[in-house]
């Protein structure tokens, strides 16, 4: 029994002794808890990442609607100007959305719509697109319907 302890505490300080190898190496990070989820784990430093999917720029006007809050599927814009016009159809809570950069999630929201029931109905704001790259209406509140058209100068039937 005596020797079956031994070689327990024998594999236990072996297995300690791999993991301090590894992070001393740069293999593990210290953060790691375990050797098997340091190596399967998805390292950005390590592993290539896949590239984005693209998505080719608005070139017409584009809506989307609603009931609540949340966030559409990715569109492209291109630089230069960019116009959303909001309607609401809630009764009391305010509607507010923003367009949000995929290829910059750091960066602050863009061209914020607010409209505050009963007092409008409808919301509009322009913006210039600095980046040109994936985007997506987001929906922060709303409880009621609502439709939001993007668009930007030069579309076919767009604003300007």
């Amino acid at each position: 029994m005596l020797r079956l302890h031994s070689y327990l505490l024998g594999l236990v300080l072996l297995a300690l002794a791999v993991v301090v190898a590894l992070t001393l190496a740069g293999v593990m990070p210290p953060e790691r808890t375990s050797v098997l989820g340091a190596l399967l784990a998805d390292d950005s430093t390590t592993a290539p990442s896949a590239p984005a999917p693209t998505v080719a720029p608005i070139d017409r006007p584009i809506s989307f609607d609603g009931l609540r809050p949340g966030q559409t599927e990715a569109f492209g814009l291109r630089e230069g100007l960019v116009v959303v016009q909001a309607l609401y159809d809630g009764t009391v809570a305010p509607f507010s959305a923003s367009l949000r950069s995929l290829d910059d999630p750091q960066a602050d929201p863009i061209t914020p719509v607010s409209i505050i029931p009963p007092l409008s109905r409808q919301g509009g704001a322009s913006a210039r697109i600095t980046t040109a790259g994936r985007y997506v209406l987001n929906v922060e509140l709303a409880e009621g319907e609502w439709v939001v058209t993007i668009a930007q100068p030069g579309d076919a039937g767009g604003a300007g």
